[in-house]
């Protein structure tokens, strides 16, 4: 089972102050599955601790740090199909996303797998696309899910 994971969750592995039992277990997830990011995910990652830093949360050497320790997340992959640009807006213009977050839920649609995210309204347009979504109090990515456990199970 593979999953996309959005920057809200990737973040708090490394922000201390944004960690929580939820994006541990996705943490530890991802030593076994497979997880998927959209190609802008590197520049919301990375601009993401250069805000913290600049914001004092963390300092230069850590934001360095955790630009070098994501990349050697096992299973990480970064998309590389190219982008459908009017599908993306479209989708961003339907539930009132940004592009960015809209890149997402188009990823997730176009692989067939679950959504990962702590972002409420990223969750919400998600499912309205009928997009599968775990969040804190949902199904966890390190827990298989219901239909994926019969399957394995038979």
């Amino acid at each position: 089972m593979a999953f996309v994971v959005d920057c809200s969750v990737s973040l708090a592995w490394f922000l201390e102050d944004e960690r929580n039992g939820f994006a541990d277990a996705v943490l530890r997830a991802t030593e076994q599955l497979d997880h998927w990011v959209p190609i802008v995910w590197p520049l919301e990652f990375a601009n993401g601790l250069l805000m913290a830093q600049r914001r004092r949360r963390i300092d230069r050497s850590a934001r360095l740090d955790a630009l070098e320790r994501v990349l050697l997340l096992p299973g990480l992959h970064i998309d590389q199909g190219p982008i459908d640009m009017a599908a993306i807006s479209a989708l961003a213009e339907r539930r009132d996303l940004t592009t960015y977050d809209a890149s997402y839920v188009e990823l997730a649609m176009r692989l067939g797998v679950d959504l990962v995210t702590l972002d409420r309204d990223l969750a919400a347009a998600a499912t309205a696309e009928g997009i599968a979504v775990q969040t804190p109090g949902r199904a966890s990515a390190a827990q298989p899910r219901k239909r994926y456990a019969a399957r394995t199970a038979a």
